[in-house]
Parts: structure tokens; C-alpha cells; sequence
């Protein structure tokens, strides 16, 4: 771990650039924030007590074991929604709406196709609507 930052009062904690909210921070009451750079660090005190110099964190290994508990769980969440949504993509009813590489022409532009094949002869309508039908069958 290179970094961590822990603010009791907010629930704060940030390890490696990564911050989340916890639950719960237990720290005593007269501490406001816990600071590592990766080698040393400090704690900042809220009663006027001087900041104190630490050398090692493993006094904090519940915050930082709840803290990636909490990422992990958070990335979990993340993948399933993903998964969720690339599998309602694959649905026929998502694909008839937003696909529009082999969607419907708007209705005006379907009418002046009906217009110009009954006036020229074409299918020009009929295959638009074949060719959508074929790329979304159910």
C-alpha cells in the first residue's frame, strides 16, 4: 500500500488513489484525520493536540480490510451491472428500438416509399421492412 488517508468524521477512507465511504471509521474521538505516504505518516488531532508522527499502520488494518471488502463489493456490483446490461442488449425488444444500424425508417419516410413504389413499381417499402424483420427475428 503506497497511500492511505482515513478522515474519521466523514468515513473517508482513500488507499492507492481509490476513496470510498465506509460504514464506520473506529478511531478515538480526538482524532480527525490519519495520513501515510507509503513510508511515514501522521495523525491530525481535533483538540489542539499537535499532530503525531507514526511509523506503521497496522494499527488500522480493520479500516483498510473494510476498505477493500467495501472496493470489492463495489466492483462486484459494477461487473453484474454491466453483465445485466450487455444482456439486455441482446434482447429482441431492446434491439427493435435502439438498434439502428437495422431499424425502421420514420414513419413520413415509409409513406413516400409506399407513395413512390405504387407510383414506380418497386418494393422499395416491403424489403426496408423484410430486411428489419430478418435482422430481428423473435
Amino acid at each position: 500500500m503506497a497511500t492511505l488517508t482515513i478522515v474519521k468524521d466523514d468515513k473517508f477512507v482513500s488507499i492507492d488513489g481509490v476513496g470510498l465511504n465506509l460504514d464506520a471509521v473506529d478511531l478515538p474521538a480526538n482524532v480527525h484525520a490519519i495520513q501515510w505516504d507509503g513510508s511515514t505518516g501522521h495523525i491530525e488531532y481535533n483538540d489542539g493536540t499537535a499532530n503525531e508522527t507514526i511509523s506503521s499502520i497496522d494499527a488500522y488494518s480493520t479500516i483498510t480490510n473494510d476498505h477493500a471488502t467495501k472496493k470489492a463489493a463495489d466492483e462486484a456490483a459494477a461487473t453484474q451491472a454491466a453483465n445485466e446490461e450487455t444482456a439486455l442488449k441482446a434482447t429482441y425488444g431492446w434491439k427493435r428500438q435502439f438498434d439502428e444500424t437495422t431499424s425502421y425508417a420514420s414513419i413520413g419516410e415509409q409513406l413516400d416509399q409506399q407513395y413512390h413504389d405504387a407510383v414506380n413499381g418497386t418494393t422499395t417499402w416491403k424489403d426496408g421492412i423484410a430486411a428489419v424483420k430478418a435482422a430481428h427475428p423473435k
